[in-house]
């Protein structure tokens, strides 16, 4: 339903008006969104839109996809609220997202950039490259002026903000929450491709486009690197050397902490905890047993797929070549198993021998998942179940 404002001193409309001012908007942490692209753009970052304003020019029904409330209004009132003297057809008012300290392993410190259209460049390359905090050296900082929003194409309300009041106080925070200050500088001492990074987290400083980085914070940075650039040229625009750095950094970053992010890698815990298990199913097994957590499993499969042949269970268990006759071998020699022309069966003495070893699987289960309430057991299965299926469809597109 569309409802219609025709009064200036509406409180929605004082509301949307004072929106046009940074100090307004930084001190409420609202938007006021200029056109139907940017609240497309607000809606798809998740941004919660108070109300939309329309000219009654403008056809409501493409306006049916916002939940906000929408009202039509004069093209003078529209003016009046954007404060320009021509007109913007729509206009909506939104709540900025929340700023907050937990920042990812690599920020982007922005100080004193003052072009907006720079600095909605700088946000969506950072973007690009993975960047979602960016903090700034000057507490007037305005993210959310049109020129920006619009440079930026929308990701300004998909990052998180963080001001300070002076590069001081920006740089103590960062490196008390321990990351290595690297700068940019004409004069710097390191190329930016060359510099030996600490395995710390980075936070890289976008200098000013006249002056470039503050004495301030290249005093108290880690690093103070340069891009090599051809004679003659003397300064790239800070977008470009932004996205320069970024991409160089980046990499280094990751060549620096591969071996730790192999370490905590999720298919790295998955394998560790899957030999884990292995081994202690092993050794429960071998108290009463001379076969393996693995033999018994695969007497398991066995018994409910009836068949399997020797590249199925390399495929399933990873066992091939001399590997995979070291197995089954000894489940030929206890009659555990027989073949039928390539297929491999359970025999009936395979089907004892797991009826008398269920109870100590089970009980050793139970061990491994002790701690665990019922209703975790069943989230675990679920999500591992999830990421099996995840790895299927990944294989499925394997050419």
């Amino acid at each position: 339903m569309i409802n219609k404002i025709d009064k200036l001193k509406d409180p929605l409309v004082q509301e949307a008006r004072e929106l046009s001012s940074s100090k307004k908007r930084i001190f409420k942490n609202k938007i006021q969104l200029r056109g139907l692209e940017q609240l497309m753009w607000a809606k798809y970052a998740g941004l919660k839109i108070e109300s939309i304003f329309i000219s009654e020019d403008q056809n409501v029904d493409d306006y049916s996809g916002f939940s906000s409330p929408t009202y039509q209004t004069s093209n003078g009132i529209l003016k009046k609220i954007t404060e320009t003297n021509y007109l913007i057809p729509c206009v909506g008012v939104a709540e900025a997202t929340p700023n907050n300290d937990d920042f990812d392993d690599f920020v982007l410190l922005l100080d004193d950039v003052k072009d907006h259209g720079n600095i909605g460049t700088i946000i969506r390359t950072g973007k690009a490259y993975g960047i979602n905090d960016f903090i700034t050296t000057n507490d007037d900082f305005d993210p959310y002026i049109p020129k920006t929003i619009d440079a930026s194409r929308g990701t300004a309300f998909k990052v998180n903000f963080k001001r300070y009041k002076t590069p001081q106080s920006a740089v103590a925070f960062l490196k008390e929450k321990g990351y290595q200050i690297v700068a940019t500088s004409p004069y710097g001492k390191s190329l930016q491709s060359t510099v030996e990074l600490d395995k710390k987290p980075i936070a890289l400083v976008i200098g000013n486009e006249s002056v470039g980085v503050c004495n301030e914070v290249l005093e108290a940075a880690d690093h103070i690197v340069q891009i090599p650039m051809h004679t003659g040229v003397e300064s790239l625009n800070v977008g470009v050397a932004t996205g320069i750095s970024i991409y160089e950094l980046r990499l280094k970053e990751v060549l620096t902490m591969l071996a730790e992010k192999i370490i905590s890698s999720l298919g790295r815990k998955v394998s560790v905890t899957s030999k884990l298990i292995r081994r202690a199913f092993d050794i429960k097994l071998k108290e009463i047993s001379e076969f393996s957590g693995d033999q018994i499993i695969f007497l398991m499969v066995l018994k409910r797929k009836s068949q399997m042949n020797e590249e199925q269970i390399g495929e399933q268990f990873g066992y091939f070549g001399d590997r995979l006759e070291k197995f089954i071998s000894p489940l030929y020699e206890n009659k555990l198993i027989k073949k039928e022309y390539e297929e491999i069966e359970i025999t009936n003495a395979g089907e004892d021998l797991l009826a008398k070893l269920w109870p100590i699987h089970e009980k050793t289960e139970n061990i491994l998942l002790e701690g665990l309430t019922a209703e975790e057991r069943k989230n675990l299965k679920s999500y591992l179940e999830k990421i099996q299926q995840n790895c299927i469809k990944i294989m499925k597109y394997e050419v």
